[in-house]
């Protein structure tokens, strides 16, 4: 329900000034503290907590009236979560993304993250898309040219799929109407045309372009000799070089296959007692390593081999065994040697026990020279997309600090947000 039903159901026939609504979005000035005050205990409290677990409220008016029983049921189905630049961000919206089955975050929801940490994500998202298609549309692009390549966008849509009643089809499973199909394309155009031209990708609607894309030799050297001389695979991987690594075979014993019945600890001594019999069974000469993956791992050894270098062993054991274990390991093993039962932790439940045997050690790579036209054009890249980032953030910060964003503390979570992000 928009803001002007609100008023209606409430009697406020007032209007505070524009910048509060946009066109159709009026606001009563008698309705807004009543809006806002289910808004701010209901919807800001779960969706504004950065880094802590207690929801915070914001402090109301002494004013402010309270929800009154009596009021038509219709007068709640949907509260203002804030203004954003010109227009009003509900709690329907992120409802709506929340639900969409195509949504990157579904994905996150599948495996159980919080629903309260997706739901900042969102709102975040939104708040954020919100700024950056009013930017673009301030910018002055032609709105001609911006309807033609939606109605352009829409046509392959529905050849896409198939036809009108395919690509309808698709609609409904995204909860999406046409009219909203064509008004998201729209704001997708406003919004990378913001965004090119804030990186100097392309020229603004004056023709010019206000930002530099060259990277100086310098830079390209500088860069070369840091990454060179990095412990990361991706750093290497630019330069042409491969850290030393090791290649593993990996055996994972569920607990739910090897320990029917039991739970907790129970559950997992007899598994980790069943691992360290196979691995003595190897030890001994009995069988070796990939006939007891084969046999006993969920997988049935159909999972590849892993190869990672040293500081990847580090990542993966303090991610997926809660400590270093892998790692010391890995420091003093020989091919052949296999690890102890390690645990295999999901939000600090044990869910499996791993074994790993180191069966080869590949030597480090050496970079390859600056001279290369390869390395360069690697470097080049990489720089132009960290410097690409490092500009959006900014831009984006600067949107939030200078646009009308109500209220102030979802102002300083955007703001906190493009911070973070910066320093990812």
């Amino acid at each position: 329900m928009g803001w002007s039903e609100q008023a209606r159901v409430r009697g406020g026939a007032d209007l505070i000034p524009s910048r509060w609504g946009h066109h159709n979005r009026s606001v009563s000035s008698r309705a807004l503290p009543l809006a806002l005050a289910p808004c701010l205990r209901r919807c800001l409290a779960p969706l504004l907590v950065i880094g802590s677990a207690a929801a915070q409220t914001l402090p109301l008016p002494a004013d402010a009236p309270t929800l009154e029983p009596s009021a038509p049921a219709i007068a709640y189905l949907d509260w203002g979560i804030g203004v954003v630049g010109n227009e009003v961000l509900t709690l329907r919206e992120i409802e709506r993304a929340e639900a969409d089955p195509y949504a990157p975050w579904q994905t996150r929801l599948r495996e159980g993250e919080d629903r309260g940490a997706v739901r900042e994500d969102i709102l975040r998202d939104l708040a954020m898309t919100r700024l950056e298609v009013e930017a673009g549309r301030s910018r002055g692009f032609d709105p001609a040219l911006v309807e033609s390549l939606v109605s352009g966008h829409f046509e392959r849509q529905v050849e896409r799929f198939g036809g009108a009643a395919g690509f309808s089809q698709r609609l409904r499973t995204s909860r999406t109407s046409p009219e909203q199909f064509r008004e998201q394309v729209t704001a997708d155009l406003y919004r990378i045309a913001w965004r090119d031209s804030e990186r100097g990708v392309q020229p603004g609607p004056s023709g010019r372009t206000t930002a530099d894309r060259y990277i100086r030799p310098g830079e390209l050297l500088s860069a070369y000799e840091v990454l060179k001389e990095s412990q990361d695979p991706e750093d290497l991987a630019l330069v042409g070089a491969k850290a030393s690594s090791f290649t593993l075979k990996r055996m994972i014993l569920s607990l739910e296959e090897h320990a029917p019945g039991l739970e907790g600890q129970a559950a997992v001594e007899r598994v980790v007692f069943l691992a360290t019999q196979l691995r003595g069974q190897v030890a001994l000469g009995d069988a070796s390593f990939p006939e007891q993956v084969q046999a006993w791992d969920a997988n049935r050894g159909r999972t590849p081999d892993l190869e990672r270098s040293l500081q990847g062993m580090l990542v993966m054991s303090r991610s997926l065994h809660g400590g270093d274990a892998l790692y010391e390991f890995g420091r003093t093993a020989r091919v052949g040697d296999i690890t102890p039962p390690l645990p295999y932790k999901v939000e600090d439940s044990v869910r499996a026990i791993v074994l790993y045997q180191i069966t080869a050690k590949n030597d480090a790579v050496p970079a390859e020279p600056f001279g290369s036209l390869e390395v360069q054009a690697r470097l080049r890249k990489h720089l132009l997309e960290e410097l690409d980032q490092r500009r959006l953030v900014r831009s984006r910060l600067g949107l939030v600090r200078g646009s009308f964003v109500f209220p102030q503390d979802l102002q300083a979570f955007l703001a906190r947000g493009e911070i973070e992000s910066a320093q990812r």
